[in-house]
């Protein structure tokens, strides 16, 4: 990272020490402090790809894999909260809640969506986070679902939401942690983005080895087994933080994303007819949904 403590950490932790440096003068004294910087770019080059940078600095063969790891210990956490086998059972993962409410999907929407996973013979687990009000969110809307839908927000640490998401057969989330964790499990997923740069954040597909970024500013794109599903507004992505520019407001390319769409990319991904089977053949195209 090129903020300023990551560097002062790698400067007192070694003789030798290698970081990224954001572009202007401002910051000529992190070039000094370190023995070999990377210039770094938050608008064009994927965070990952960046991070790879710093590993060329140091010499290490590049790994393009982001890992999702877990333990027998979380199998079990995430087994004790599901009321089916997830080796059996066909189920797809909602997450519904961003840390940011401009980064949200309306809850209408979240219904019509749930209404066509199940109608594909899907049974649906929601995660969510531990705060109160990601807690509430999470309640309303499982009032509005098949009582046979499953809640486990708050109830798995990371590494567990990683065992339940590489059994799912489908995701779908918007831009949040999560959703890059299901991209990295190799489940066929749906990443929810609006005002947020694709270019710079969008989650990393599984299998996905090329030292160029997989996805371009504009546009919905199928990667892997990743389809983001951009809004279509003509100012997306403004980078902003909501319509009204503070994290409190919504996104009006969000709120206006009908559930088809989303759908629609389901089915690119293959979860469709009764989830015969999920289609995440290496491909990078650009979709029209």
């Amino acid at each position: 990272m090129s903020s300023d403590r990551p560097t002062l950490y790698a400067r007192i932790a070694g003789k030798y020490c290698v970081g990224e440096v954001d572009p202007g003068g401002k910051h000529q004294w992190k070039r000094w402090l370190l023995s070999r910087f990377a210039e770094s770019d938050n608008l064009n080059t994927h965070t990952v790809l960046m991070h790879l940078k710093v590993a060329d600095l140091l010499g290490l063969p590049r790994c393009h894999e982001v890992v999702a790891s877990w333990q027998a210990g979380d199998e079990a956490a995430a087994r004790k909260e599901l009321p089916f086998d997830p080796e059996t059972q066909a189920f797809a993962v909602l997450h519904i809640q961003p840390m940011y409410v401009y980064k949200a999907w309306r809850r209408e929407a979240w219904v019509e969506l749930a209404d066509w996973l199940n109608r594909q013979g899907l049974r649906l687990v929601l995660t969510g986070g531990g705060s109160a009000q990601e807690l509430a969110n999470v309640h309303e809307l499982m009032g509005l679902l098949r009582n046979d839908t499953v809640d486990v927000a708050g109830k798995l640490s990371f590494s567990a939401v990683a065992y339940l998401l590489s059994k799912a057969r489908a995701y779908v989330g918007p831009d949040t942690v999560v959703t890059h964790l299901g991209a990295a499990t190799g489940t066929p997923c749906v990443a929810l983005f609006g005002p947020t740069n694709p270019v710079k954040w969008g989650p990393w597909p599984h299998n996905y080895d090329e030292d160029r970024n997989p996805y371009r500013m504009r546009g919905t794109q199928r990667v892997n087994n990743v389809v983001l599903l951009q809004g279509e507004d003509e100012c997306v992505p403004c980078m902003e933080e909501g319509c009204d520019r503070r994290i409190s407001s919504l996104s009006a390319c969000l709120q206006d994303l009908p559930s088809a769409k989303v759908i629609a990319a389901l089915n690119e991904l293959g979860v469709s007819a009764r989830c015969a089977g999920a289609n995440s053949e290496r491909v990078s195209t650009p979709l029209s949904l």
